[in-house]
């Protein structure tokens, strides 16, 4: 078991790889969108903020995620990798097709998954789960409503004051660097979450906190982030309205917002999710033709159908798991 638990936290780097490289494009992809930030530069500030996060707010979610579903008595190694496994997977192929999904989504729903064949409906925390699916639910909704009444204050209160174009291009730089400040904030949330996400079944199994285990998970989120994190940052940047440093301002700030007062309550929200509906809600603000439905609808369905694709998945996953460890 020895062996399974080391590749438990190997697959559980990849994990963290992979799901800041989904992620950072909540931080980053607005700045990128609306010409605030190169590419490069977004994704190097991303990931130095993100790092910052998983090393000093990622408790809470890392308790949520590794005993609030299955208890920790009754998470055992096979179940910890399966429920690895299980997202990790499903991140890969979501990633490889540039679709913003949530890795909280999928992973909640792995531990779920492998939670009803390892222990059963009995064992399962389901006042958690309920907390955890309102989350989901109410999080983009909140986004939405947040960043449509955000930008329409800024539209009304600042940008139709301004009449001359010199003055309004000096008022777009001014949110630009203002946007890097959200996007630092945005960031810093990410790596919390992302990092709770990732390694908060890897926490239970090897029995409680570890620095080492802290530092070689951020490294991981910082690497995904540098390495493959344009991905979806070209995504959530200019694939769903057309962004401006107001219009992305206006997104970045009332997301970050949301998601920082639900990861302080341990809640694994989808930051993507949250970024996408404030980013709707924005275009929304300046009229539906600038809207790009059918992004929105891809984005939509994958959201989807992350959960029971994972749930399904870690069933599967954990049996034939089981049935291996009983013939080696």
């Amino acid at each position: 078991m020895d062996s399974l638990l080391l590749l438990s936290v190997l697959l559980g780097l990849y994990f963290a790889f992979n799901i800041a490289a989904n992620d950072i494009g909540n931080s980053v992809g607005t700045a990128v969108g609306s010409g605030a930030l190169s590419m490069r530069r977004a994704l190097f500030l991303g990931a130095f903020f993100a790092f910052l996060g998983a090393l000093f707010f990622g408790g809470n979610v890392i308790r949520t995620i590794g005993e609030g579903i299955i208890p920790s008595d009754s998470f055992s190694v096979i179940a910890g990798f399966a429920v690895i496994l299980t997202a990790a997977l499903w991140i890969t192929v979501t990633l490889l097709r540039g679709i913003p999904i949530s890795g909280s989504d999928a992973m909640v729903s792995a531990v779920i998954g492998v939670g009803l064949v390892s222990v059963g409906w009995s064992k399962l925390n389901f006042n958690t789960v309920i907390y955890i699916i309102l989350s989901w639910i109410l999080s983009p909704m909140i986004g939405f409503f947040s960043g449509f009444l955000t930008y329409s204050v800024i539209k009304v209160g600042v940008i139709r004051r301004v009449k001359r174009i010199s003055v309004r291009d000096r008022l777009e730089k001014l949110f630009a660097y203002l946007q890097m400040l959200s996007s630092s904030f945005s960031a810093f949330n990410v790596g919390a979450l992302d990092f709770g996400v990732a390694m908060g079944v890897i926490f239970t199994l090897s029995g409680g906190s570890s620095s080492f285990l802290k530092i070689v998970g951020a490294l991981g989120l910082v690497m995904g982030i540098i390495f493959v994190g344009d991905r979806v940052t070209e995504t959530i940047g200019r694939r769903i309205t057309e962004l401006v440093p107001t219009r992305g301002f206006s997104a970045q700030v009332a997301a970050s917002i949301v998601s920082f007062v639900f990861i302080s309550y341990g809640m694994p929200i989808s930051p993507t999710q949250t970024l996408v509906g404030s980013v709707i809600g924005v275009g929304l603000a300046r009229g539906t033709s600038t809207l790009k439905f059918d992004v929105i609808k891809d984005i939509g369905y994958t959201w989807i159908l992350t959960i029971p694709a994972c749930l399904i998945l870690g069933v599967v996953t954990y049996s034939v798991l089981r049935v291996l460890s009983g013939l080696l």
